[in-house]
């Protein structure tokens, strides 16, 4: 019934053709010149059709026009790159001809009490959806997305579960925080999840009874694919372990996305859940997801996105992403503020994979020695799996916080049993040994991360740091989420400081 049910869904809404461009097309082989004929493309549509970027690449697309592959990308990568901030203030501005001009909130889509309309107007694509980012690293950013650039995106997400195996109609259980990506309204169609295959389990905090209700709800609902971020699904395979839960049914796919996966939290979840498959994606509210786990690193969607770096003021590499076949709110060039290498590889077998790798998070995402070296996850995560061969693979999650130049405090969850003096003497000798001499280091043992799941989750927390889980800034109805998150940072940061 729910796959006769998606076929209809896609038939009525005219995406069908769509899905199969996204989710089912692949770019394994002769990647480059494919990729260099859609920037070209999205480039001479943006050219002409779009307010904010008319006229601009006029110069461009006259002088490469018919320039080899390496010499198109070398000058495509000395146009100017665009920051959250510079489409935050360009606003609508950046859509194409006359959505730029209209009132965005009149053509929006209401879906709730009248179906007939919606469907209508779901077939017809005269309307317009909100998508809101978290904001952290410049303004929040209010993306108004027309029908293709909002199935667009939300087929990225079905890529990558199809990559894992997953069919639409396939049970699927999706296990988010609350009040976060939107994510309470779309759980409103629980009740239909005998025809979609969907089930949202939502959360506050991370706790046995929180896992125990989610397990429960596996054991009922029997998903093929879990998905939930990589802290909360390592929290889930460590309750179910302490309190020896009875897990039933094992999701035959796990997708962890959104936060940077650790070695450490990848094996104590494989050790758990044996029999299920767990695999990494990455993306961002703006994009969609835009790359999957594969073999030597993340592969990005060559079909969907063209990643660049540029070193930041650190030397860092940045990424810089390009959209693909996204013009009517066009990312062009789009400055992620994440740190991660790209490169191009070959197999044996001539198939291409274009990969992101060695990926650190935002560029903010580092802890400043006293002596002002960068340490990013990176090193955290090579730090802990230097500490599991000497401890038999004790650590299962790490969390570090800045608590002022000259301290940072290190907190473990470790398995039962562990010796828990050794691991912390060991810990503040090797840190003093590769970070500093001269700093503190204070080790703490916990059984749960104390974290508001409102934000987005880090393994490296700096003061002042602060970012709200994409969707709800934007969104009128949550400010007061908003306003308490804030207030609650700030008081932490108050009583750290000693106020």
């Amino acid at each position: 019934m729910s796959k006769a049910f998606f076929r209809t869904v896609f038939g009525v809404s005219g995406v069908t053709k769509l899905y199969r461009d996204v989710v089912v097309a692949d770019r394994l082989t002769n990647i480059r010149p494919q990729i260099r004929r859609d920037l070209q493309q999205l480039l001479e549509r943006v050219n002409v059709e779009n307010p904010w970027f008319q006229g601009k690449f006029t110069e461009f697309l006259a002088r490469n026009q018919a320039a080899d592959d390496a010499t198109f990308f070398a000058n495509y990568a000395r146009l100017p790159s665009m920051s959250k901030q510079d489409y935050a203030v360009a606003g609508q501005q950046v859509m194409a001809g006359e959505l730029a001009r209209i009132d965005a909130k009149s053509r929006q889509l209401v879906v709730e009490g009248r179906p007939v309309e919606s469907i209508l107007r779901l077939r017809k694509g005269n309307f317009l959806m909100p998508m809101a980012t978290g904001g952290s690293s410049a303004l929040p950013l209010v993306v108004w997305m027309t029908k293709h650039h909002m199935f667009s995106m939300l087929f990225t997400f079905f890529k990558c579960w199809y990559r894992m195996g997953w069919r639409p109609g396939e049970r699927m259980m999706i296990f988010y925080p609350k009040n976060t990506y939107n994510i309470d309204d779309m759980v409103k169609f629980n009740r239909f999840s005998w025809l979609t295959g969907f089930r949202y389990h939502l959360f506050d905090k991370i706790n046995e009874q929180t896992v125990r209700g989610l397990v429960d709800d596996l054991n009922r609902f029997k998903p093929k694919l879990l998905l939930v971020f990589p802290s909360p699904m390592n929290m889930i395979a460590h309750t179910i372990r302490r309190f020896k839960l009875d897990l039933r049914h094992q999701p035959e796919l796990i997708n962890v996305s959104g936060e940077t996966f650790f070695d450490c939290q990848r094996r104590n979840i494989e050790s758990v859940f044996t029999r299920s498959k767990v695999e990494d994606s990455y993306g961002s509210v703006e994009l969609g997801e835009i790359a999957h786990e594969t073999q030597g690193g993340l592969e990005i969607f060559a079909n969907v996105a063209y990643v660049e770096t540029e070193p930041n003021e650190a030397g860092q590499p940045e990424m810089v992403v390009t959209r693909l076949e996204l013009s009517d709110f066009p990312f062009i060039r789009y400055k992620m503020k994440d740190i991660a290498n790209v490169e191009f590889v070959k197999n044996a077998e001539g198939e291409e994979r274009f990969l992101l790798t060695k990926i650190e998070g935002k560029d903010s995402n580092f802890i400043m020695s006293d002596q002002g070296r960068r340490f990013y996850p990176s090193f955290f995560n090579g730090f802990v799996n230097r500490l599991n061969q000497q401890f038999d693979d004790a650590i299962i999650e790490i969390k570090v916080y800045e608590r002022d130049q000259r301290e940072l405090e290190i907190q473990f969850i470790v398995r039962q049993g562990a010796d828990e003096n050794r691991i912390a003497a060991a810990t503040r000798q090797q840190l003093q040994a590769e970070m500093s001499p001269s700093m503190e280091f204070r080790v703490k043992f916990v059984d749960f991360i104390d974290h508001d799941y409102r934000r987005k989750y880090r393994v490296i927390e700096r003061i002042g740091d602060v970012e709200f889980a994409g969707g709800i800034v934007g969104d009128e109805k949550k400010q007061q989420t908003v306003a308490e998150v804030e207030a609650d940072a700030t008081a932490s940061e108050r009583t750290t400081a000693g106020v």
